[in-house]
């Protein structure tokens, strides 16, 4: 047995720093397990130090202290949804990362017999979406648009309209599409779909804007949002959740593709059990629940979506006067969650984005490289931030 000091009182417990893998080949890394480094990417976030001490320690994943946790993470995780239980709706947590919660929600919510779903697009990760049906033989029609202007209300009609979208049952769709940071107008998409298309069930996929925008599922409209702990509400990777429209939810209850996610067996077994069904993540739950505290703390949704605001647009203002440009053309299409900005014409045949991305390192900041489709003409050198 250690000590209740452990490693401090015990000096041969002690490990020497383990190096950590570099991020992307070929860059460096930090030589210890505590980087000085900040994230500016859209998740996994650089964390508060109260959240890092949260995860220090042991939990049981079947004793009543850690089973509250859970239940105080899924009704908070409902209310920032803008709904309840009482209210008609659930929250299921999904061990994995937002991918996971992803795939549950689509592999749920879309029956085996006469569903289909309608995936609008305008990035990477909707376009995800596709794999994922592919994989579950999920019948789907796909639209896919421009990835530098954000979808609206007309773009889903449109694709609603066309031939391909007979008999679509389901309409799914990106909230803040982080490939090239643009925020899609839901709310409107939400709007046409009860007024226009009242039989057809909205799917959200809120993974990297769940917290730092709103979504408020019974206004707007929405049947399912996926989210994820390592995102907006700043905790650390592990688990993912579904809130979903209990009525919608359980009548589509048995097409699971999966039974791992399954969402249905998880939420029947956590309703009756307060328990996951399989492992759980218990630090990463330790840790939401910190970043929950800290997110209540900070003005909840407007006070974190506020700092979120200043940051982009003192970076937007200063990138600018340097010369960078913008992917996302349009002030109106961008989030203000992450940013890709192009390399100035001048720059961009000496431009060594390795370089670049090293030399921000040593200076503290750790960036994304850009992942865009090719332009007519070409495309110029991009980042994200």
């Amino acid at each position: 047995r250690t000590s209740a000091l452990g490693a401090a009182a015990c000096p041969r417990l002690r490990a020497p720093p383990v190096p950590l893998p570099p991020a992307i080949p070929g860059m460096r890394s930090s030589s210890s397990v505590a980087p000085r480094e900040k994230l500016f990417t859209p998740g996994p976030l650089t964390t508060s130090a109260a959240v890092k001490a949260s995860i220090a320690r042991d939990a049981g994943s079947r004793d009543e202290e850690f089973l509250r946790i859970v239940r105080e993470i899924r009704q908070r995780l409902l209310e920032i949804a803008g709904v309840s239980q009482e209210a008609g709706y659930e929250c299921v947590l999904v061990q994995g990362a937002g991918s996971m919660a992803l795939e549950a929600m689509l592999g749920c919510a879309v029956p085996r017999a006469g569903g289909k779903l309608l995936i609008v697009s305008n990035g990477s990760y909707g376009e995800r979406q596709e794999k994922i049906c592919e994989r579950l033989a999920i019948p789907y029609s796909a639209a896919r648009h421009l990835w530098d202007r954000a979808l609206g209300a007309d773009d889903v009609k449109a694709a609603l309209e066309a031939p391909e979208a007979a008999g679509v049952t389901h309409v799914s769709m990106v909230h803040h599409e982080t490939t090239a940071g643009v925020l899609n107008r839901v709310a409107e998409v939400g709007d046409m779909l009860r007024k226009s298309y009242p039989q057809v069930k909205f799917v959200l996929d809120s993974i990297s804007a769940f917290g730092a925008y709103d979504v408020p599922m019974r206004e707007w409209g929405v049947h399912y949002v996926a989210g994820s702990a390592n995102k907006c509400i700043e905790g650390v990777p592990g688990f993912a959740f579904v809130v979903a429209h209990r009525g919608s939810f359980l009548e589509v209850e048995g097409c699971a593709r999966s039974l791992v996610l399954d969402l249905h067996d998880q939420w029947r077994f956590m309703e009756a059990t307060g328990q996951f069904r399989f492992t759980p993540p218990c630090q990463a739950l330790l840790g939401f629940r910190q970043a929950l505290d800290e997110w209540d703390a900070e003005g909840g949704l407007e006070g974190r979506a506020t700092r979120y605001r200043a940051n982009y647009t003192a970076l937007a203002e200063g990138m600018t006067k340097l010369g960078f440009g913008f992917f996302v053309a349009d002030p109106a299409a961008r989030g203000h969650i992450i940013t890709t900005f192009e390399v100035p014409p001048a720059s961009a045949d000496k431009w060594d984005f390795r370089r670049f991305y090293d030399l921000l390192k040593d200076r503290g900041f750790v960036i994304y490289p850009a992942s865009l489709p090719p332009r007519p003409g070409g495309s110029p050198p991009a980042f994200r931030v």
